[in-house]
């Protein structure tokens, strides 16, 4: 098919280099297109603009790209090998979503299967909705220049904290992430960014 894509690229783009036929013929930009629908009770379904996104609140903006976001990946992803991972990747994820919504978009992940990978300010998973959640609440310690990480696990249930000293945190951990978290700590400053601040 590719061979193909390439053929009839370049019969309709004869000086073209053979670098700008791959280049535009691998442009997954151009692979699909997608037109976002936007339906409200007692309204007339219409195309969401970009004009008519600027005029949604902070939540609903959220909501009307995190619902097609997901819904293609699992579209995506479901012609793909039973195999492969279904990871999708959020920064800043459900910035400016209520509380009371992120429960239903959380879900929405469950339900088509995918695996989030999601950084945020303030971004706690501990939802009924969601069966399972690694936290790494990250401290950036300016004065001795260290980053600390301390890794909470939502069971479906509560919040544990996977370094309290209780008999099966190692297990309980490898069992809701998959696999055995450890940890590095260099044993000595030497030849690191804080041997001169020591």
């Amino acid at each position: 098919m590719l061979r193909r894509m390439i053929r009839d690229y370049h019969a309709t783009h004869p000086r073209a280099s053979h670098k700008q036929v791959l280049a535009a013929v691998l442009d997954y930009r151009d692979w699909y297109r997608f037109e976002l629908r936007l339906a409200e009770p007692g309204k007339d379904e219409v195309t969401l603009t970009k004009n008519k996104h600027e005029q949604m609140s902070g939540g609903e903006k959220s909501a009307a790209i995190h619902l097609p976001l997901f819904a293609a990946a699992n579209a995506l992803y479901s012609s793909a090998a039973p195999t492969c991972p279904r990871v999708v990747a959020l920064d800043e994820a459900f910035a400016g979503i209520d509380d009371r919504y992120k429960p239903e978009l959380m879900g929405l992940t469950v339900t088509f299967d995918l695996d989030m990978f999601m950084t945020g300010h303030d971004l706690w998973v501990h939802y009924d909705t969601v069966p399972m959640a690694a936290h790494y609440d990250m401290h950036h310690d300016k004065a001795s220049h260290t980053v600390s990480a301390l890794l909470m696990l939502w069971d479906g249930d509560q919040t544990l904290d996977a370094d309290a000293g209780f008999a099966g945190n190692e297990e309980l951990a490898a069992e809701l992430l998959g696999i055995t978290p450890t940890r590095y700590v260099p044993q000595s400053t030497e030849g690191t960014l804080l041997e001169d601040s020591a």
